[in-house]
């Protein structure tokens, strides 16, 4: 089973002219159980990804799927964060 799956992720921070694209088509599964390192430079975007899927990113495109429950961008439900 596939604990997390992440396709086609876009991140950004500020709006219009001053929007800055944080991260753009990230894309990885991670099954149940399953060890997984997220590396990479200083400021490629490890903590904003893990905030998307925490619910703390505010804004985000793309799919976010933890433990089969999908979820939806800004609208999504805090309860199911709970259980992340």
């Amino acid at each position: 089973m596939i604990a997390i799956r992440i396709e086609g992720l876009g991140l950004w921070f500020g709006e219009g002219l001053d929007r800055v694209d944080a991260v753009r088509g990230a894309g990885f599964e991670v099954a149940q159980g399953e060890s997984f390192g997220h590396v990479g430079q200083s400021g490629s975007g490890k903590s904003t990804i893990l905030r998307a899927i925490t619910g703390l990113a505010p804004h985000w495109s793309g799919t976010i799927e933890v433990e089969g429950a999908r979820l939806h961008g800004a609208k999504h439900d805090r309860r199911f964060y709970k259980r992340v």
